[in-house]
């Protein structure tokens, strides 16, 4: 079924996301801490890599690369001098939840096709 593979990218975004969500919180509620350094978690370049389609691919492959991938928590390097700029963490905290929304919304609508599928009418 094409859905399983979208699902399970989506899965693995919206992991990402919750721990840049965490890591964004943990910046916000530590900006007044002297010497903080600000995180940043990243995963979308390594769950783009491993979702791009190889030659001689077969789904097995494909999807075990893909739920292997993982996100990572780095210290912010820009950000290491200035510690938390309030201002970046708000936009990026917004920017996490919309497309936190976006990929809970979708993934419902998923479920809901699919469930129409085995329903019927």
């Amino acid at each position: 079924m094409y859905l399983e593979p979208l699902s399970l990218i989506a899965s693995k975004a919206l992991d990402g996301l919750f721990a840049r969500q965490a890591a964004t919180a943990n910046n916000i509620a530590n900006a007044s801490s002297d010497g903080f350094v600000p995180s940043r978690v990243s995963f979308e370049e390594a769950l783009r890599d491993a979702a791009a389609v190889h030659p001689g691919d077969d789904a097995r492959q494909w999807m075990g690369r893909v739920a292997s991938v993982n996100w990572s928590v780095a210290p912010a390097q820009s950000d290491a001098l200035d510690g938390v700029k309030l201002d970046q963490e708000i936009a990026t905290a917004s920017e996490t939840s919309v497309r936190y929304a976006l990929l809970t919304g979708m993934l419902d609508r998923t479920l809901q096709m699919q469930s129409f599928a085995v329903k019927g009418a």
